[in-house]
């Protein structure tokens, strides 16, 4: 081994030493002890992204959906496949939700409350608890469980983290709801994961004005015929500060490196996740074809 790869061996060493010690206060100060989940009553479950290609996924293979549990996301409670699909699991992740008054949060929230007639357990991080928002949810249904986690990133050692993801004291870096909703439903205990509308082709639909402000056109697979234009690219549904080109690009990076993670830790849990999108730009999973 060379002077110069000795060098750069202890510095990796020294740094990831520092970030586990880091991660580690953290937790100690951030989180709330483990969160108790439900435990998955079936081997395997569905996650389902908003992406557009979910609707072709949903057309194609309605069997497949109806023989698996199923863990939607964010605004799925505003469509009809909501009462339709009836998932299992709700997971929100962006504050947002809980600090936020706009449309998407109202409709949400609403379409939790009046439309859920089975059991669902929505699964937020503890900060929502500060929500009267989500207090008033339980009250108003019955039918909705909620189960706060622990939102706390973790950056170091390997052994560690898997220590702490499976004590549901710390997270890896979820840049977006789906990472987090993969790494719960392992926490649940579900043995093999299917993932579908992870279109993740957000780049195709980046657009900088005259004015310099990156707009996104932000499309789903219920957005039905109505045309979706470009918007400012706003930094969460609650800001009104948008994205420069570099940060956006950091962002997706971001995400994309947490699937790897996720990977890494349900090969930990000998779990298996599948990436059965119809179409995807997402790598850190095994690609299948439902048939």
């Amino acid at each position: 081994m060379s002077a110069e790869k000795t060098v750069k061996g202890f510095i990796l060493f020294i740094k990831q030493c520092l970030n586990t010690f880091a991660s580690l206060i953290k937790v100690m100060i951030k989180s709330k002890g483990g969160s108790a989940f439900p435990k998955a009553s079936s081997d395997s479950c569905i996650v389902l992204g908003n992406g557009p290609s979910l609707k072709m996924s949903l057309e194609k293979h309605p069997d497949f959906f109806t023989k698996h549990t199923l863990v939607c996301v964010n605004s799925f409670s505003i469509t009809e496949e909501y009462t339709l699909l009836k998932p299992t699991y709700y997971v929100i992740l962006d504050p947002g939700f809980w600090f936020g008054e706009s449309d998407v949060v109202v409709n949400t929230i609403e379409g939790l409350k009046t439309k859920t007639t089975w059991m669902v357990y929505l699964l937020v991080p503890h900060a929502a608890k500060q929500s009267q928002k989500f207090r008033e949810l339980e009250k108003h249904n019955s039918n909705i469980k909620i189960t706060y986690f622990n939102y706390t990133v973790y950056n170091g050692f390997k052994g560690w983290g898997n220590w702490l993801y499976a004590q549901n004291l710390a997270m890896p870096q979820s840049q977006n709801v789906l990472v987090a909703s993969l790494f719960l439903s392992l926490n649940i205990g579900f043995k093999e994961i299917y993932l579908f509308g992870a279109d993740h082709s957000w780049h195709e639909n980046l657009f900088v004005n005259d004015e310099n402000v990156l707009c996104f056109k932000d499309t789903h697979f219920y957005d039905g015929n109505e045309k979706v234009s470009y918007r400012p690219f706003y930094k969460g549904i609650h800001l009104k500060e948008t994205f420069t080109m570099q940060e956006i690009l950091i962002t997706f990076s971001k995400i994309f490196y947490g699937y790897e993670m996720i990977n890494e830790y349900a090969k930990h849990r000998k779990a298996k996740i599948y990436n059965a999108s119809e179409i995807s730009f997402v790598d850190a999973f095994e690609r299948i074809k439902i048939k």
